[in-house]
């Protein structure tokens, strides 16, 4: 095992090559700057943000859902509004590609990543850099901000993660992976005083903000890739190469439920808003839902035609969104595993045959916001309204999601309690 993952140039290259397809997952009011980038909205069509002059590699929503953030190739980054498609700051400052975008919880500042090694913030409103992030030694792969707003951690192509309080001062390094590995993702506990990290080296780890090691989640055979906190924050899930999703108590790391099932590596996973289930994505071109608890397989989502890059719930639980290199993102019902419709790029033409794993290009991989090139992305609004798809596209597409389930539209804030009944809460259909 010892000599399967170790970090080589051969390996670093794999990593690459799987990673640079699946971009997952994962907020702000802006001032307007820059030539108008939509175009318009057909009846049962989506907005298209145009613009980027390369692959757009993350998008985010702000925390109202009225704007959007994206990174690209380009080495900029832009921001839109959601309701129109406008394009109304153009961030530029990185001197190689982006890798990831995301809001400050209050709307306020966009924080951007780059393979120049840096993070930087900028102002949301008018597009000005505020500070640079600097310290990594390799491209800068993940970031992730704090719900209360206070912290900042920044992940590389290297075993070292980075803390930082407010603007710009580095708070601590988290140590502890192992030498020679690498780190896939970072992510914050409901409380803002943990931290989650996966590697290579087969483990998940939880960190205080101190940098202080409170738990090794180890029990995974191969990469661990993606991890996320339950909404209580009382446990953490992760999806890994070895074809599994665990469970684990956050306190102690203590191994919960192992979810096993897929034919391929998870790429990522993700508890439900209630916390009672998780999704997970793989490239056997299936997502899967399962009971948080047991770990009992509930619904196999089928249909697409490549690896699943990513897959995520929407605010009330009641809809799944997943993502793919076979140009489509699919939206499911989660109560019975039901494809409700097909999302496909207009502008681009569908694969003639089904794509491996390796994308068009090189280097590195979302959610919730990993580098790469070629992203597969697909992600819902805060309030479920909207729905945000780039299909390894320079185009990021905004689809109105009432009118994809042929719904009334309405101008008013989305009651989850309204929705159909057919769209049950409860998952009750194993495949």
């Amino acid at each position: 095992m010892e000599t399967k993952n170790r970090l080589s140039v051969r390996g670093l290259a794999r990593v690459g090559l799987v990673l640079a397809t699946c971009v997952v997952v994962f907020f702000a009011h802006a001032q307007q700057a820059g030539a108008p980038g939509s175009e318009a909205r057909t009846d049962t069509g989506p907005l298209v943000l145009r613009g980027h002059d390369g692959e757009i590699h993350a998008a985010a929503f702000s925390p109202d859902g009225t704007h959007v953030v994206t990174v690209s190739v380009d080495k900029t980054a832009r921001i839109w509004d959601a309701g129109s498609g406008e394009e109304l700051a153009v961030l530029r400052g990185h001197d190689a590609s982006c890798t990831a975008a995301l809001f400050s919880p209050d709307g306020k500042r966009v924080l951007t990543a780059s393979a120049d090694k840096t993070v930087r913030v900028w102002d949301a409103g008018n597009g000005e850099e505020l500070a640079v992030l600097q310290g990594h030694k390799s491209a800068v792969n993940a970031v992730a901000i704090s719900p209360n707003g206070r912290w900042i951690v920044t992940s590389a192509w290297s075993d070292v993660v980075r803390v930082w309080s407010g603007a710009s001062q580095e708070q601590a390094l988290l140590r502890g992976h192992k030498g020679q590995y690498f780190v896939f993702s970072v992510a914050f506990s409901p409380d803002s005083r943990r931290v989650v990290t996966t590697s290579s080296d087969n483990t998940a780890r939880v960190w205080d903000t101190r940098g202080r090691e409170m738990a090794v989640l180890q029990g995974h055979a191969y990469y661990v890739t993606s991890a996320a906190f339950s909404p209580d924050g009382r446990r953490v899930i992760t999806a890994s190469w070895d074809n599994t999703a665990r469970v684990w108590n956050t306190d102690i790391g203590r191994e919960l439920a192992v979810l096993r099932g897929h034919g391929g590596y998870v790429h990522t996973a993700l508890f439900s808003p209630d916390g009672r289930r998780v999704v997970t994505s793989s490239a056997d071109k299936t997502a899967r839902l399962w009971d948080a608890n047991s770990g009992k397989l509930l619904v196999v989502l089928r249909g697409h035609q490549n690896s699943v890059c990513s897959a995520a719930f929407s605010p009330d639980g009641k809809l799944v969104v997943t993502a793919s290199p076979d140009n489509t993102a699919r939206l499911w019902n989660t109560a019975d595993g039901k494809e409700l419709t097909v999302l496909r790029d207009p502008h681009r033409e569908s694969p003639s045959a089904p794509r491996s794993d390796a994308p068009r290009g090189s280097t590195s991989d979302p959610q919730r916001g990993r580098a790469g090139l070629g992203g597969n992305i697909a992600a819902f609004s805060p309030d479920g309204k909207r729905l945000l798809t780039v299909a390894q596209s320079h185009t990021a597409l905004l689809w109105n999601v009432n009118t994809l389930l042929g719904l009334p539209d309405t101008k008013e804030s989305r009651n989850p309690d309204a929705d159909d009944e057919e769209l049950s809460d409860e998952p009750d259909r194993q495949p």
